[in-house]
């Protein structure tokens, strides 16, 4: 459990582009990434307050992991804090970014190695056998239709695996396995993660001759 006074990396909504006004996936160049995000303003403040002030967003990366043509999917146990997502499944793993996963340089905040800091944290603590082949920046997540969205932004990463991973190493993440973007697609609205739904919706016209 994270103390009330915990830091984490946030964005000025009101700065963030127009296309984040809808709940979407926004795909972006890295280069476009970074500046977008930059753009915005980065702010580092106390997350329960940030999780009260629709004002920030607070930057999360996402990492989604592929195995061929295939994403690795698990389901969010009841040991989770977000008693909403217990029992969904998702494609994304990843959380806050803390003070310790920061880059700083002559300039301030150095965006790309924060966030690759970070996304290999929270991989690390939550799966393991990870061996990635390739690594990429895709765009931006946004889910205006909770107020738990409204103060969060994804930033999403695909890794490219050349092996499945070995398994979990926290007890909020329960079956682990492979899933094609169409098995995805059928599951149920209310079981897999919005910003799941939003990912594997962008990817299903990507893979689309």
């Amino acid at each position: 459990m994270y103390s009330k006074q915990h830091p984490i990396l946030a964005v000025a909504a009101d700065r963030l582009p127009d296309a984040t006004r809808s709940t979407s996936f926004i795909p972006l160049s890295e280069n476009e990434l970074w500046s977008t995000l930059y753009r915005a303003g980065l702010w580092i403040g106390p997350r329960a307050q940030l999780e009260q002030m629709p004002a920030f967003r607070q930057v999360i990366p996402y990492v989604i992991l592929k195995v061929g043509d295939r994403l690795v999917r698990y389901t969010r146990t009841e040991a989770g804090n977000e008693q909403r997502l217990h029992g969904r499944v998702s494609i994304g793993l990843g959380g806050h970014i803390d003070l310790a996963d920061m880059s700083i340089d002559q300039d301030g905040i150095d965006l790309p190695n924060t966030l690759q800091a970070a996304a290999q944290r929270e991989v690390d603590e939550e799966l393991t056998g990870i061996d990635s082949r390739r690594r990429q920046w895709q765009g931006l997540l946004v889910d205006n239709d909770s107020d738990v969205g409204k103060v969060h932004i994804g930033v999403v990463a695909c890794w490219y695996l050349r092996t499945p991973p070995h398994g979990s190493q926290e007890d909020a993440i329960g079956e682990i396995g492979l899933a094609t973007l169409d098995q995805l697609h059928q599951l149920p609205q209310d079981r897999l993660e919005t910003w799941s739904q939003l990912v594997v919706e962008w990817l299903r016209t990507q893979s689309t001759p």
